[in-house]
């Protein structure tokens, strides 16, 4: 991650936060006793049941329930979202680029038009043309997501997709064991990442990990595993960065909590 953190906004950056889940209830209690969101929910029609993340009244993501038979074994997960210019250009530019559009373009109307993909190493991700594109840098308070990072099975093939398709530079940083590497549009920050770790076991694929701000990462270890949660990368510090930990909440998603070091 960024000493020096200038997040970008519009497209090419990430602009939505979500996490579908095979246990709503137990979801919605867990993040709001750990990361201390409230919820709002509302009625999509045939899509159900949506509910929005917030911290007071800003809204900062969306969750909902995973059901019917069309989403097979696939477990509780977060996914992302990312702005781009013209959804049809950009479905037609993932298969182009060998990744994979998962589905036609969605039409939701007063949101936008977006699909899932699946990007040549195998991670998944949202592409989304928004109906009211962001006009400034996403919220950086607490309960907010602060950064997403890219884990990938073959980083150099997955750099150049992204790359080609929404423009983004690669600026390298030195960490130990290796290089991190920034992903950048418009001169902004817009996430990161780093081939597959050796120790992450090998039926584990490429996939986008979110960052959620949390005032002391400390305390919601504590509280994170007192309700079920499972801690995958335990709580360390990045030097000039921040104190993070992954976890695997209670219902399967994975996800890291951060708390950044003072500016």
């Amino acid at each position: 991650m960024s000493e020096q953190p200038k997040p970008a906004f519009g497209p090419g950056s990430f602009m939505w936060w979500e996490c579908w889940t095979r246990d709503l209830k137990k979801a919605k209690d867990f993040y709001a006793k750990v990361v201390g969101w409230n919820y709002e929910e509302v009625d999509m029609g045939p899509g159900g049941i949506y509910t929005l993340l917030k911290v007071g009244d800003k809204k900062v993501g969306g969750m909902a329930q995973m059901s019917g038979p069309e989403w097979g074994e696939l477990p509780s997960h977060w996914a992302y979202y990312i702005d781009v210019e013209d959804a049809a250009s950009a479905h037609q530019r993932v298969r182009e680029l060998g990744g994979k559009a998962l589905h036609d373009i969605i039409d939701a109307p007063g949101i936008g038009r977006f699909f899932p993909a699946q990007d040549p190493a195998g991670a998944h991700l949202y592409l989304m043309q928004p109906e009211k594109r962001a006009a400034e840098p996403p919220c950086a308070d607490a309960g907010s997501f602060l950064w997403v990072e890219l884990m990938s099975r073959d980083f150099a093939k997955a750099a150049k997709f992204y790359s080609n398709l929404l423009g983004w530079s690669a600026m390298k940083m030195p960490m130990p064991g290796g290089e991190y590497t920034l992903f950048q549009v418009r001169g902004a920050n817009a996430g990161g990442g780093m081939p597959m770790p050796a120790e992450v076991p090998a039926e584990a694929p490429s996939c986008w990990v979110g960052y959620i701000h949390v005032p002391n990462v400390d305390k919601a270890a504590e509280a994170a595993q007192k309700l079920g949660a499972q801690l995958l990368v335990p709580v360390m510090d990045i030097p000039n960065v921040g104190r993070f930990m992954q976890i695997m909440d209670p219902t399967g998603a994975v996800v890291a909590l951060m708390t950044p070091a003072p500016m």
